[in-house]
């Protein structure tokens, strides 16, 4: 037998070095996209092996994103507008019905409970991509059908709204399964001291468990915010103009067939990375103990 503090010691060594690989994996691409945003175009695309540094930092891909004589400017502003307004209303409204429905599943004995249990995460390992044809044929019957009622003003296709009805309908089933793992943590005594004191049901929840259950509803919140932020195929298919374009989408369009400006596609992806990073960075005390007290039991 080896000596164990030896052992002890290549353990160590080897999960330091994993650390390290995948900080690496991890954080590689993010600086090189930093770095591309402030290379000048030419000097980017140029052939020179080993041109890791820019000889001349430049930040006019940032700063064209919101100068108002720019074309491109209106088109980014509008479409980070959108990305705010539709991850926003999604979590809301997500995390709202999704913690009542949590909270149902998770203390109230019904038939098929474990049955729904299960669907909820069945339908959040679907690809997007296979229910496209689906909501597409039901936003058309819709929109035809809010036509005849109120005419050309009102339609769903190309809508802020529709994309946060499609966004929540992928997000909800996973706050309800995730919220559902912080409510079991919860001691049922508290709830029953509760409704001994004259509380009824929805009281109950609104004033002790969700109180109780907060580090779990941020956590959530946060990722049912990169959830909505980052989607793109449902953008893709569902938007035409500015009107509810997104920030991804915006990216993506910002390279075409025959050139991909690819400073600024960096410069627009480094933004976009800001609002997600100061939501983790801000709530990552919360997120930590949040996901820590959902994974104890259930």
């Amino acid at each position: 037998m080896g000596n164990p503090l030896t052992h002890r010691r290549i353990r160590k060594t080897v999960v330091a070095v994993l650390v390290v690989l995948i900080l690496l994996w991890t954080l590689l691409p993010l600086t090189w996209m930093a770095l591309s945003s402030v290379f000048p175009y030419q000097e980017l695309i140029s052939e020179r092996a080993g041109h890791w540094l820019p000889s001349k930092p430049t930040f006019k891909h940032y700063t064209s994103f919101f100068d108002p004589t720019q074309e491109i400017s209106s088109r980014f502003l509008a479409s980070l507008r959108n990305s705010m307004i539709i991850a926003s209303t999604t979590t809301v409204v997500c995390l709202f019905f999704g913690s009542i429905a949590a909270y149902a599943i998770a203390r109230i004995q019904f038939k098929f409970r474990k049955t729904m249990v299960m669907s909820l995460m069945f339908i959040r390992m679907l690809p997007t991509i296979t229910l496209i044809i689906p909501f597409f044929i039901i936003v058309n019957i819709l929109d035809t059908q809010l036509l005849r009622l109120f005419g050309m003003g009102v339609h769903l296709y190309d809508s802020r709204s529709l994309l946060t009805i499609l966004y929540t309908s992928f997000t909800l089933g996973f706050v309800i399964w995730v919220m559902r793992g912080f409510f079991i943590t919860l001691p049922v005594e508290l709830e029953d001291a509760a409704r001994i004191d004259g509380l009824s049901r929805f009281q109950t929840v609104f004033r002790i468990v969700l109180p109780l259950a907060s580090n779990g509803l941020i956590a959530t919140g946060v990722l049912a915010f990169l959830l909505a932020w980052d989607e793109f195929i449902l953008a893709m298919i569902f938007t035409r103009t500015e009107a509810a374009k997104t920030l991804p989408l915006f990216i993506a369009e910002l390279g075409s067939q025959y050139i991909h400006d690819f400073t600024q596609i960096s410069a627009a992806g480094v933004i976009a990375c800001i609002p997600p990073f100061l939501l983790v960075l801000i709530f990552q005390k919360f997120i930590v103990s949040g996901l820590t007290m959902g994974g104890v039991k259930g």
